[in-house]
């Protein structure tokens, strides 16, 4: 019976603890190689909101990606460019454990924005961990598509743990969900 609660992931979810990881979420315009990010929220693992801020895209947001977050282009029509964004953004992500649900995606996300800026990147990638492959190792169901776990859904898994927090798809709640998701993994109720 699910989850496995694999005492491995547990032990490795309270060595991150240690290093007082933050957790991160962004909404972009998209899921190409072309889109960037319009909103990023940073929380602690409390889930006290360290940064909050929408993103003015160079482009307008497709109908399709409003569909999903509500974010349109009405709302970030007087929000921060990504290098005004990235100045306030950096120092609270400089030195920390970050984590994300999905980080390859985010990461993804939040490079692509920086190269559409002409920026470098300075972070080191290894201080970026995956709280969604985590938490699928945790729950311990194989995947049918591979040798890994299946994947879950943010919004799924802290409702199978009993997490009352909302998957908005909007940057800090998102991201509030994350770090609550984490904080299971690490001390799993029986």
């Amino acid at each position: 019976m699910y989850p496995l609660a694999n005492p491995k992931v547990i032990q490795r979810a309270r060595q991150i603890l240690a290093y007082d990881p933050i957790f991160l979420d962004t909404e972009t315009t998209g899921f190409s190689p072309q889109d960037v990010v319009i909103e990023v929220g940073v929380v602690d693992l409390s889930g006290a909101t360290l940064y909050q801020s929408l993103v003015k895209p160079p482009v307008p947001i497709p109908a399709d990606a409003q569909a999903i977050h509500g974010i349109s282009d009405e709302m970030v029509a007087n929000a921060p460019a990504w290098k005004a964004v990235w100045e306030d953004l950096e120092p609270i992500l400089a030195g920390r454990f970050v984590g994300a649900y999905n980080v390859d995606f985010d990461l993804r996300m939040l490079k692509q924005t920086h190269d559409r800026y002409w920026l470098d990147w300075p972070l080191d990638d290894k201080s970026f961990f995956c709280v969604m492959k985590l938490y699928a190792a945790f729950y311990g169901q194989r995947s049918t598509r591979g040798n890994g776990f299946r994947f879950h859904k943010l919004e799924a898994a802290g409702a199978f743990c009993g997490i009352p927090l909302p998957n908005s798809h909007r940057a800090v709640d998102d991201a509030k969900l994350t770090a609550a998701l984490f904080s299971y993994i690490a001390h799993p109720k029986s």
